[in-house]
C-alpha cells in the first residue's frame, strides 16, 4: 500500500497544517463573536500551540482583545465612509459628523462589544478607550487622516491641529456612547454629534 499524500494525512487528521498569528486572531475573533470569553489557555490549546508561543505571537490578553476590536473598527470605518458619502449634505462638516456618528453608533450597538462590556466592564473600557491600547490610537490616527483628506480637498477648514482635533472627537464620542458603563447615564449620540459639529464649525 502506498504512503498517503500530505493532503490525505491532513484530511484524516493525521497531520495538522501549521498555524500562525493570524490563525490566533481569527480563532479569538470567532470566540468573541460567539459571546465566549477569550481565554489564552483555551485558545492556545485549540490552536495546538503552547501558551508561551501564543503570548509571543499576540502579546497579552488585553493586546489580543484590542486587535479583535480594531478588526471590527476597520469594518465599521469603511461602512461609516459609505454612509457619509450617501447621506451627507456637504463633503465637509456634515460628512465628518455623519461619518463619526455612524461609526460611534454602530460600535455602541454592536452586540458582541456590549456583551464584553457587561461581563468585563473595567477591562472592556480600558481596551476600547485607553491611549495605551491598540484600538484607540489607531482610531484617532484614522480620523486624523480623514480630517486631513477632507481639508486637502477643500471641503473642510480646520482651526485645530488635525491630530488634536481627532483626539478630542474620539474622546467626546466615547464619553457619550459609553457613559452607561462609566456614569450609569443613557448614551446620547445626538449630543455627541452636536459637540463634534461645533468643533468643526
Amino acid at each position: 500500500m502506498s504512503e498517503p499524500t500530505v493532503l490525505q494525512r491532513h484530511i484524516s487528521g493525521e497531520a495538522r497544517p501549521p498555524v500562525g498569528p493570524l490563525d490566533a486572531l481569527r480563532e479569538a475573533r470567532r470566540l468573541f463573536l460567539a459571546g465566549r470569553r477569550v481565554d489564552m489557555s483555551e485558545l492556545a490549546a485549540a490552536l495546538g500551540i503552547s501558551r508561551a508561543t501564543l503570548y509571543r505571537w499576540v502579546g497579552d490578553r488585553e493586546q489580543l482583545l484590542g486587535e479583535i476590536l480594531w478588526s471590527f473598527a476597520e469594518e465599521g470605518l469603511k461602512a461609516a465612509r459609505e454612509y457619509a458619502d450617501r447621506t451627507a449634505t456637504d463633503k465637509g462638516v456634515d460628512w465628518v459628523v455623519r461619518y463619526n456618528a455612524h461609526f460611534a453608533g454602530a460600535t455602541a450597538g454592536f452586540e458582541p462589544i456590549r456583551r464584553f462590556l457587561e461581563v468585563e466592564p473595567d477591562l472592556g473600557l480600558r481596551v476600547l478607550t485607553s491611549n495605551r491600547g491598540v484600538a484607540e490610537g489607531r482610531l484617532i490616527e484614522a480620523l486624523r487622516a480623514t480630517l486631513q483628506e477632507r481639508a486637502a480637498a477643500g471641503h473642510l477648514k480646520l482651526r485645530l491641529d488635525p491630530g488634536d482635533l481627532a483626539y478630542v472627537i474620539v474622546r467626546i464620542s466615547e464619553s457619550f456612547i459609553w457613559r452607561e458603563f462609566i456614569t450609569g447615564d443613557e448614551p446620547d449620540l445626538a449630543k455627541a454629534s452636536d459637540v463634534v459639529r461645533v468643533l468643526l464649525t
